[in-house]
């Protein structure tokens, strides 16, 4: 029979210890009425428990139910008077009710039991803090850094009394000391970053290190969704666009039904100018607010950027017309322009320069639509309004010379291609426009003067960039032609052929069929010269039907060719 009653009684305690693991389970888990339960169940078996005792005392501090939780606490000590975590327990209750006296008791048993304790003063200093005494939370702070200097609740409890005292460099300062006791701490960096954002005006190195800190709160920590929104809000405030984006991303990953987050994130997206990847962040951000005009705005300016023209013009026309800008017109008439809706877009771009006159991009690009219809005097007057706001804008003087030309201006047409040759002597391209225009007047010496400044520097590119060879020979090739024209215009066809001959070396393939033409027009012509010996006179020849030849492989309709080289007698 004592056997048995021993056997139940081991069995007992043993399901006796179990609630009590259990019950500690729970109250670390913040389940505190599961906690109490379990905790009360224990103590049917083990009233004079100080432990038990004390976890329900704590339990009920931590609802708010301090008188119970004082009768819990007081019991524990009635069992054990020294037992620490019920006294400093206690001294928090008796604090949070006003008893200072039963405080400063219990305080002193600390002292005289648990001298190199920190857990009183700390408890003593929060409890304070609790009640907004702050001279005194202080003192017990700072007891607590006495007895250890690595207590890094007394730096945080120093941190929060700084703070409210609105002493920020020494709040900072003391959350940067307790990081350094315990950099492995999440909820420290997150308090370290908040403490540096109370500063009025924030400098970029206090910027740097609230950033670092957030990250390094969050990559000890990557489930703390709520630190990660924190931490997103905290960097779209100071309009740190890419990493507010960045952390609304890892916290809209997890929390997907949260509106304001991915407005936000769209936000912050469109604002770091990602504009591809806001697309998808503003889509889903009005899918969850339709009546968010600005995302709507946003959305369609990202569509513009990532030329996804039909998009964005199907946006902007959902807007009442009087409420767009003019710079959000002008989108809508270079969308149509990229669509080849000329019509829409002359319209658009014509309301953006009623809403203002300024506005280059609209202008350039209704130059460019009246260049491309080949309407040159519309085109001209646009150009000109170009100019007018900025004289040295080459494109502008460029169109503008080119469309002088095209109308026959050629006076005019000259005098910009000289402005641009002004701003950029060392480009080809315009010395050989010029060269165009001299050949035209028959203005020889001027024009042989600007093709063969041109012939050197496309010699001088070629030669210092060779990725530029082919564009540079088709000016070589050029400059040649025009020099060889020049010559035959004065009647000196040998010093012509010569110049051919060297502009066809710079042929990557034999295809230009006018060059060759031209170049067996010159050797026809020099072979019938009378005072040639008979010999050069015949090899002369075979090179001006070798050339003709190579003009009907390349075309073989080409009616000059045939003519000639039939007069030539070539093939027989």
């Amino acid at each position: 029979m004592k056997l048995l009653v021993s056997l139940l009684l081991i069995v007992s305690f043993s399901f006796a210890q179990d609630d009590l693991a259990k019950g500690k389970d729970a109250f670390a888990k913040k389940s505190y009425d599961d906690a109490l339960q379990l905790f009360q169940k224990y103590l049917l078996a083990n009233s004079r428990s100080a432990e038990a005792n004390y976890y329900v005392g704590e339990t009920y501090r931590l609802k708010g139910d301090l008188q119970s939780a004082q009768t819990a606490l007081e019991r524990s000590l009635d069992f054990d008077d020294e037992f620490e975590p019920a006294l400093v327990s206690i001294i928090r209750v008796y604090g949070k009710l006003g008893l200072w006296d039963k405080a400063a008791k219990r305080y002193k048993v600390i002292e005289k039991y648990h001298k190199t304790s920190t857990l009183a003063p700390i408890a003593y200093g929060q409890t304070y803090l609790e009640c907004d005494s702050l001279d005194k939370a202080s003192i017990f702070f700072s007891k607590a850094k006495e007895i250890d200097v690595k207590t890094v609740d007394a730096y945080i409890g120093l941190s929060e009394v700084y703070a409210r005292q609105n002493v920020i460099v020494l709040a900072v300062d003391n959350l940067r000391t307790a990081t350094q006791y315990d950099p492995k701490n999440p909820v420290l960096w997150y308090k370290l970053a908040t403490a540096i954002m109370k500063n009025r005006g924030l400098n970029s190195e206090q910027i740097k290190e609230i950033v670092e800190a957030l990250k390094k709160s969050i990559e000890l920590d990557p489930n703390n969704v709520q630190a990660i929104y924190d931490a997103a809000n905290i960097f779209y405030r100071i309009k740190y666009w890419r990493e507010a984006a960045e952390f609304f991303k890892k916290y809209c990953d997890v929390k997907k039904d949260n509106a304001e987050a991915w407005e936000k994130y769209a936000t912050a997206a469109y604002n770091a100018k990602a504009y591809t990847d806001a697309i998808n962040v503003l889509d889903q951000a009005i899918k969850m607010n339709p009546k968010n005009d600005e995302l709507k705005r946003m959305l369609a300016h990202s569509y513009y950027l990532a030329k996804e023209y039909q998009k964005s013009l199907a946006l902007y026309k959902g807007f009442p017309s009087d409420s767009l800008s003019g710079e959000e017109v002008y989108r809508m008439g270079f969308s149509s322009y990229q669509l080849k809706d000329t019509v829409n877009a002359i319209e658009y771009l014509e309301r953006t320069l009623k809403l203002d006159q300024e506005n280059m991009d609209a202008i350039g690009t209704l130059a460019a639509i009246y260049l491309t219809q080949k309407k040159y005097d519309k085109a001209v007057v646009e150009y000109e309004r170009l100019l007018i706001k900025d004289p040295k804008n080459i494109t502008a003087l460029y169109w503008s010379a080119y469309s002088y030309f095209v109308l026959d201006k050629f006076e005019i047409a000259k005098s910009y291609y000289k402005k641009i040759l002004a701003i950029r002597p060392n480009n080809p391209q315009y010395h050989q426009s010029l060269v165009q225009i001299y050949s035209l007047q028959d203005s020889l010496e001027l024009g042989r003067y600007h093709a063969v400044t041109m012939i050197a520097l496309a010699d001088s590119i070629m030669k210092a960039d060779p990725t530029k060879s082919v564009q540079q020979a088709q000016m070589l090739i050029g400059g040649y032609r025009s020099l060889a024209m020049f010559d035959y215009k004065e009647k000196n066809i040998k010093a012509s052929y010569e110049k051919l001959e060297k502009a066809v070396v710079y042929e990557k393939e034999k295809k230009d069929e006018g060059l060759h033409l031209f170049l067996a027009q010159m050797y026809a012509v020099a072979s019938g010269d009378k005072e040639l010996l008979a010999d050069e006179a015949r090899k002369l020849k075979e090179k001006a039907c070798q050339e003709y030849a190579l003009v009907l492989k390349i075309n073989p309709k080409n009616a000059a060719a045939k003519k000639e080289s039939g007069q030539m007698n070539c093939g027989k």
